[in-house]
């Protein structure tokens, strides 16, 4: 078969896959950033992001990436181990402040939330929001951003401050400890609200931060 008539075959072929399909600069572009945006989120995972969200292995299998063997081995075992966590009363005046965020996809749209607590462990005070498309660990810090933010507005202090992403209690922690935020930062997307946490931080010491399942 020659080369043309190749050629002609492919091209037939292809006009009647995609002859329903609108191809212009803004969808290449689209496509383009979300597919940019899908790579830096691979930097951002942690084990933990990738045991509760196990469908976003896909995304490693379209970009021919592999997972380490000992994420998929705990992946594996996850299924099957629970630990369960309890309320610890705390003393008498001090507040909790739980935090949470999400992306659907990561990176995907991208949300937010959290609760304040007593020390008898009643809700007094929420807050929810969306940052649009970003990643689980923005979405995660940004719930934390507001809340210290509230907490300074209000002077809920002293304060517990509970979260799920190892990674970013570890990193405010490093900052509570004289770490300064641009050089804790692993990403430019966590940046300003780290650098925001440090502001508030040093204006409060009655701060701890503990990492929840």
């Amino acid at each position: 078969m020659s080369g043309l008539l190749l050629w002609t075959i492919w091209k037939e072929r292809n006009k009647q896959i995609f002859k329903n399909r609108k191809t212009s600069l803004e969808i290449i572009w689209t496509n383009l950033c979300q597919n940019i945006k899908e790579t830096l989120a691979l930097h951002q995972w942690t084990t933990e992001d990738l045991l509760t969200q196990p469908q976003e292995l896909s995304i490693w299998a379209n970009w021919n990436l592999q997972l380490p063997q000992a994420l998929l081995n705990t992946n594996r075992t996850s299924i099957t181990t629970r630990q369960l966590s309890h309320w610890l009363l705390l003393p008498i005046g001090v507040i909790k402040l739980n935090f949470d965020g999400a992306s659907k996809g990561n990176s995907g749209k991208a949300g937010y939330g959290g609760i304040y607590r007593n020390h008898e462990g009643q809700p007094f005070l929420s807050f929810f929001g969306s940052i649009g498309w970003d990643t689980n660990n923005s979405a995660e810090l940004e719930g934390l951003c507001l809340g210290m933010k509230l907490a300074n507005q209000h002077n809920f202090y002293p304060i517990l401050i509970e979260g799920d992403t190892q990674i970013l209690i570890n990193m405010v922690i490093q900052i509570q400890q004289g770490s300064l935020a641009l050089r804790v930062a692993n990403s430019w997307r966590l940046m300003t609200r780290l650098e925001n946490i440090e502001k508030w931080i040093k204006y409060k010491k009655v701060i701890t931060f503990i990492h929840v399942k």
